[in-house]
């Protein structure tokens, strides 16, 4: 064992079984973590031998093109429609639409919607909020984290549940700008 890896703390050990969780539930193939002259690695399967690019580094996504309404396939009545109780999804956030902005997670981490438990929500559909209105906590190794919101409007849509692993770039809500 080296001597980094025999300085660790029991604190840390537990820190880094709540990373190896909140990997196994996210949809990342890895994780890699650098403190100090420690590097930590965990991955569910393969772990890239490249170097990959730094965490700060967003990855760029090609900006949605709808089809051309010829192009769309026609509803048809046998379709089934999804079950109106399920869990929001990153698949359910459709293209912004005009008028209106995507409040995403800067950070992976566990979402919170209110400051305790039992507590009003920070904020729900309906709710106006301002450029530093806390629009929720996202709590990562046990510090939680405010987020502010970004933007002056009005929550039109929230996209995630209280409790829920969110990853970076995933939509929380989406706000109808003032």
């Amino acid at each position: 064992m080296s001597d980094s890896l025999s300085s660790l703390k029991e604190e840390d050990v537990q820190q880094l079984a709540r990373l190896i969780e909140s990997l196994e539930q996210s949809t990342f193939d890895y994780l890699e973590l650098q403190v100090g002259d420690m590097k930590v690695t965990i991955g569910k399967g393969n772990v890239p031998t490249a170097a990959p690019a730094p965490a700060y580094a967003a990855p760029t996504v090609p900006a949605y093109t709808p089809p051309p309404p010829a192009a769309r396939p026609a509803p048809t009545a046998a379709a089934t429609p999804a079950p109106a109780a399920a869990a929001p999804s990153r698949a359910a956030v459709g293209p912004t639409p005009a008028g209106m902005v995507d409040i995403k997670s800067e950070i992976m981490g566990m979402y919170y919607a209110q400051p305790e438990p039992g507590a009003a929500p920070f904020v729900t559909v309906g709710t106006e909020i301002k450029e530093d209105t806390t629009i929720c906590l996202i709590e990562v190794m046990k510090t939680s984290n405010a987020i502010p919101a970004g933007v002056r409007g009005t929550i039109a849509e929230v996209y995630v549940e209280n409790a829920q692993l969110v990853e970076y770039g995933q939509v929380l809500f989406r706000v109808r700008t003032a």
